[in-house]
């Protein structure tokens, strides 16, 4: 089955759709709808969180409880409502800092493991190609807030953006690695834990071999002890070091 992507349906659709509060609001009266457009997205979201991004839309109606067809008059299909669910887990929380106020560092750490998180929680989103992303209110306010970071600093804006993407590639990535989910379709016949138990013996033969003569000094059993966080947050903690010299040379103010 096709990965799913952003911008894929009918962009004016869904920028209607994302925008929806600034545009004109119906001043007639008449009967409550059934739906609104939030409960569809929170409805579509809990259902990807158990299906993957190839869910159907029968199941997005299931999960609200109407016919197959209700959900077609408020949203036009499937790629369409994506784009919402992608912008709805931009959302920034109402608890969240203002990262103008904290060091930038601890800003960029706190913006990387918010993206881990939401990571951890909707997997499926690591599934959705967002090349051409379609850009609403939350993923707008999410890059605002992340931006944060940076007041106080004299940095030129390209290179801001360039800082924000290299972070993002960082977290992502190696989500990708450790929290992509296994297909449906074509996933493995057996288990990771029996998958490594069969693999054992072949690496122990190998190793001993003395062909791999650098792994062959691996004395330290908890050298492969790794966690998908723990990847993570090594990856972020190194680029944030070599960042700090740039970010404390362009300070303006405490």
């Amino acid at each position: 089955m096709a990965t799913p992507q952003t911008g894929a349906g009918d962009p004016q659709r869904s920028l209607e759709l994302l925008w929806r509060e600034f545009g004109p609001q119906p001043s007639k009266p008449g009967p409550k709808p059934k739906l609104s457009i939030d409960r569809i997205v929170e409805a579509a979201i809990a259902v990807a969180d158990r299906e993957g991004s190839c869910f159907g839309m029968r199941s997005v109606s299931a999960e609200l409880g109407v016919g197959a067809m209700t959900i077609y008059r408020y949203v036009p299909g499937k790629r369409e409502l994506v784009d919402l669910m992608v912008d709805r887990l931009s959302r920034v929380g109402d608890d969240a800092p203002e990262l103008a106020q904290i060091h930038w560092r601890e800003a960029l750490e706190l913006f990387a493991e918010s993206t881990w998180q939401v990571y951890g929680d909707h997997p499926w989103l690591l599934e959705i190609n967002q090349r051409r992303p379609v850009l609403g209110p939350d993923s707008l306010h999410g890059y605002d807030f992340v931006l944060g970071a940076f007041e106080g600093h004299d940095l030129p804006d390209r290179e801001i953006n360039l800082i924000v993407t290299a972070l993002m590639n960082v977290v992502t990535g190696t989500a990708r690695q450790y929290l992509l989910r296994d297909s449906d379709d074509e996933g493995p016949e057996t288990g990771e834990a029996e998958w490594w138990s069969h693999q054992g013996p072949y690496l122990e033969r190998a190793i001993a071999s003395g062909r791999y003569k650098h792994l062959l000094r691996f004395s330290d059993e908890q050298a492969w002890d790794l966690t998908g966080h723990d990847a993570m947050r090594y990856g972020v903690d190194r680029f944030l070091d070599g960042l700090a010299p740039r970010m404390e040379a362009s300070r303006t103010a405490d």
